[in-house]
């Protein structure tokens, strides 16, 4: 039975969402990408990707002359341009592939206008900078490690919950990690290593299905009333330089060569794709970390594990419920109301489908009670498989979005066990800038150079704890070793650069510096280690004192 609840308005009630924001230090934990810094380089405008005739792994379907071949919108007809017949899609949802001319493997003239260029969306932040992205991943990571819960919402969607006050009842903040930029740095750095956080420190995440976490992240990413495709994520897996062979990612990668245009000139060109299934029949296939990953999704049993924990309704909470905001258009007979709460399953609003195969949202729920079934949308694996995961992720995000909850009518997320103190802070040095030694210096100096460090403190408690830095020669023999304790406030940081240390060593080598910061209730100590390196030489320029290189 639907829990449902009434309440009397006078007035129309929108929903909002707190959310808070964290402090932007550097949270170590993401991975290098391609050695551009422009999301994965050369790559042209977003507006110059097609949709192109794929197999089942989201390879392109070459021609013999090894040509890729675009596709016409579902249900186009193609006109006839000698020597090529019309083309009649036998039903509405399939689609003609486009000619191309063996030659140069561009479009056949005549049929330029029927090409579709893939819609990215909210996902074109995809262009970002490598920089940006991974300052987006560190931020993910600060938000999930200074959390006391972290949960997934209905759509699947990360949400970090923190008890302000533990000596009140019930006040706590939930914020949803809904930024496009943070979403896509979630899937990448998923696809790039199966893990966020540093690799001794992962971040526990509420789903340990890395695959199923990474779509969702996708889809979290994704214009909300669009439709994610695999045109869009291969795109977006080369765009990030994901596909670059030289990057190791989670899953394996399968090459082909294709023909294609190079600055002018029609050449092969090698080409690998993320493999999200099994061995490729027809082409060279790549092993990565995990092997093959024959993805598989079920949009039932994904949905019946969603939100993670189950906390709807409050009384009794359900696997796979949620609540929405429902309408009447007017007051029915002498009942007053103006909106209603549904409390329901996801699968019975979200994807019913009437007597007639149409898309119908039931006013109490239960797609059932109308008559209407339960669409179980794409059920293979592999690329197919993982599109739909995106794409569901999308749509519930979208059916919620049109039917917010008004704001403290809400249920309330739940609130883990609390940790062993009350304290909630994140420590971490900059891979950048938080530990300044001399790169270069000269054995026998009279005087010696100085070692600065610098540890932030994400807060928003108080961080006690020290920091050390240790130098070791090239026969990694302990030459420096020296400690700084430190009490640092939510959002600032300690530095000793008014008292640094001195170094100056009487031989040449080359010294491997370590600088760690240690706090007792450090929620993430994946960002608290880096290290840098200074060459000694006995003649020549000392250089000046800069970061680590």
């Amino acid at each position: 039975m639907k829990a449902r609840t009434h309440f009397i308005a006078a007035v129309a009630v929108l929903a909002s969402l707190l959310a808070f924001s964290g402090i932007g230090f550097a949270a170590k934990g993401g991975i290098q990408g391609p050695s551009t810094d422009n999301g994965g380089g050369g790559t042209p405008d977003l507006g110059d990707l097609i949709v192109l005739y794929r197999d089942a792994w989201g390879l392109p379907i070459l021609t013999g002359d090894l040509c890729q071949q675009p596709l016409a919108a579902p249900g186009v007809t193609l006109p006839a341009v000698d020597p090529y017949p019309a083309c009649i899609p036998s039903t509405p949802d399939k689609s003609c592939v486009i000619p191309v001319d063996p030659e140069t493997c561009a479009v056949v003239v005549g049929y330029e206008t029927y090409t579709q260029e893939v819609d990215f969306g909210r996902t074109s932040v995809i262009r970002s900078p490598v920089s940006v992205i991974e300052q987006s991943l560190g931020e993910v990571v600060t938000k999930l490690a200074t959390a006391q819960c972290t949960t997934l919402d209905p759509p699947g969607r990360l949400v970090n919950t923190t008890d302000v006050d533990p000596n009140v009842d019930g006040d706590q903040v939930s914020a949803t990690i809904d930024s496009p930029l943070e979403n896509l740095a979630i899937y990448r750095q998923l696809m790039l290593t199966g893990y966020l956080g540093a690799d001794a420190t992962a971040i526990v995440l509420p789903d340990a299905n890395v695959l199923n976490m990474a779509a969702r992240g996708f889809g979290a990413a994704a214009d909300k009333t669009g439709k994610v495709t695999k045109d869009q994520f291969v795109y977006t897996n080369e765009i990030m330089g994901l596909t670059d062979e030289s990057v190791q990612t989670y899953l394996p990668k399968i090459c082909m060569n294709v023909r294609e245009e190079v600055q002018g000139n029609v050449q092969q060109v090698r080409k690998c794709f993320l493999n999200y299934g099994t061995a490729h029949p027809e082409h060279e296939n790549i092993v990565g970390n995990s092997g093959y990953a024959d993805y598989q999704y079920n949009r039932t049993a994904n949905f019946a594990a969603l939100p993670a924990p189950a906390y709807i309704p409050a009384s009794g909470p359900m696997d796979g419920w949620f609540e929405y905001l429902g309408l009447w258009s007017e007051p029915v007979g002498t009942d007053p109301y103006l909106f209603y709460i549904v409390q329901g399953p996801i699968l019975q609003s979200v994807f019913c489908l009437d007597a007639l195969g149409e898309p119908v949202v039931p006013e109490n729920g239960d797609c059932v009670a109308i008559g209407g079934t339960i669409d179980p949308g794409f059920e293979g694996g592999n690329i197919g498989g993982f599109t739909q995961a995106a794409d569901d992720t999308r749509e519930v995000i979208e059916f919620t979005h049109d039917r917010p909850m008004p704001l403290g009518y809400e249920t309330a997320v739940p609130m883990c066990d609390a940790p062993d103190t009350d304290l909630i802070y994140d420590v971490s040095i900059s891979e950048e800038s938080g530990l300044q030694v001399p790169r270069r210096m000269v054995a026998d100096a009279e005087e010696g150079r100085e070692i600065i460090v610098t540890v932030a403190n994400a807060g928003p408690d108080v961080a006690t704890g020290h920091v050390t830095v240790i130098g070791k020669n090239a026969d990694q023999v302990e030459i420096f070793n020296e400690s700084r304790d430190f009490v640092i406030p939510g959002g600032e940081i300690y530095s000793n650069s008014s008292d640094p240390w001195l170094f100056s060593l009487g031989y040449a080598t080359t010294v491997s510096w370590t600088a760690t910061a240690t706090a007792e209730f450090d929620l993430n100590t994946g960002n608290n280690t880096v290290t840098a390196t200074t060459k000694v030489m006995t003649t020549g320029g000392g250089g000046g004192q800069g970061g680590r290189q």
